[in-house]
């Protein structure tokens, strides 16, 4: 490859046309080394692309550990993102309410949810299926398990918003105001379950938890209550638009779709490949990893990109086809092993009623512009998404 063709080919996760469409940036990774070095970020860090590459990075719990957090900063380990024994307790802790039958009980109460948000835009011209529906539904049942209110939604818009971007940013100050203000209302909360002392909800279940005959740290529980929240919905909130725009946006989908034509688990399965709503999260290597020649040192940040990873050609027939009927390879957008995540049968659940819903109220749903990109290059979703359905 002559330099010409390397620049032209160099990754660059946080340049324009990269961010507008991160299919380019998984076409790049494919053509480039299977542990590609990124230094365009400040820690510099290896990117996996290909699907074994990174199904086995994620089975090796061992060699790539959590417990630095899912962003490429450097970040101690608190709740669930942390390795064994701690993870297993604190797993445990929330493993019942994420359990197939807990989760399928909960449907009533989202059909409910999603009837009463399209309600609320049922005479409007215009509407942004973002702000009044992908993103509320998700928040409102999270709170709901968790047991806390649900009386300001945009409060928690703010606060879901800054805690993703602060994944991402090479300058974590920039959103301490808005994550303190959301640690002092969730502590708030904690010490709130503490006083009343039962465990009827999943926030209690956390505060009133001990390991080894003690509470863990308010530090701990607030950081533990903020990652269930906001993985609790963002990931759902653009599952939901993604497949939308998708199927408003794809030749006749739509009009398939109302008619009965595709199955709702087909879509949302193929969403989840084409439009991961993370496009990859990281590790941290514990020694030093040799891939294809490429030395990985130990203490390292590594970025399993489940967008490239699941256009792999290997692993997919026409992976950048957004096709319904697929068998072979399982999308890696929910991660596998030790920490995948816990709220994937949730996110399904949410997004196939949603749809179904969807569908039925308002066939004739359509966009009116292509809306705007969330903005962390870790996620892909839209964070506006203006529709009419007259």
């Amino acid at each position: 490859m002559n330099l010409k063709n390397a620049e032209e080919n160099d990754v660059d996760l946080l340049g324009s046309e990269e961010l507008r469409d991160p299919s380019i940036t998984a076409s790049k990774l494919l053509g480039r080394e299977r542990a590609y070095f990124y230094d365009k970020f400040d820690p510099p860090f290896f990117i996996l692309s290909r699907y074994e590459d990174v199904n086995d990075a994620l089975l090796d719990a061992e060699t790539y550990v959590e417990g630095f957090g899912n962003g490429p900063n450097f970040q101690p380990a608190q709740g669930i993102l942390s390795d064994a024994p701690h993870h297993t307790f604190t797993r445990g802790l929330i493993q019942h309410d994420f359990l197939i039958k807990q989760i399928n009980d909960l449907q009533p109460r989202l059909e409910e949810i999603v009837q009463e948000l399209l309600d609320a835009v049922r005479s409007k011209t215009t509407w942004d299926l973002h702000d009044e529906l992908s993103f509320p539904l998700p928040v409102i049942i999270i709170c709901e398990i968790l047991g806390i209110p649900t009386d300001d939604i945009k409060k928690f818009k703010r606060w879901a918003d800054a805690s993703v971007a602060n994944m991402c940013t090479e300058d974590p100050s920039e959103y301490a105001d808005e994550l303190a203000e959301m640690g002092a209302y969730i502590l708030e909360q904690i010490h709130l379950k503490r006083k009343a002392g039962k465990s009827g909800d999943l926030l209690s279940v956390m505060a009133l938890a001990k390991e080894d005959g003690k509470y863990m740290s308010d530090d701990e529980l607030v950081a533990f209550a903020g990652q269930i929240f906001v993985a609790g919905n963002e990931t759902t909130t653009s599952l939901i638009s993604n497949l939308v725009w998708r199927l408003l946006t794809i030749d006749d989908m739509w009009n398939e779709f109302c008619r009965e034509e595709i199955d709702v688990d087909d879509a949302i399965n193929e969403s989840l490949r084409f439009d991961p709503p993370l496009l990859g999260l990281f590790k941290t290597t514990s020694r030093d990893v040799f891939v294809d020649g490429v030395t990985i040192p130990s203490n390292t940040k590594v970025m399993m990109h489940y967008g490239a990873a699941n256009r792999d050609p290997l692993a997919f027939s026409e992976p950048n086809t957004f096709k319904l009927k697929r068998s072979g390879k399982k999308m890696l957008s929910f991660s596998v092993g030790l920490h995948v995540c816990i709220g994937r049968e949730l996110a399904k659940l949410e997004a196939r009623v949603t749809l179904k819903a969807l569908r039925k109220r308002y066939p004739k749903l359509r966009l009116v512009s292509e809306g705007e990109r969330v903005g962390p290059f870790l996620f892909w979703g839209r964070s506006k998404l203006p529709v009419t359905h007259n």
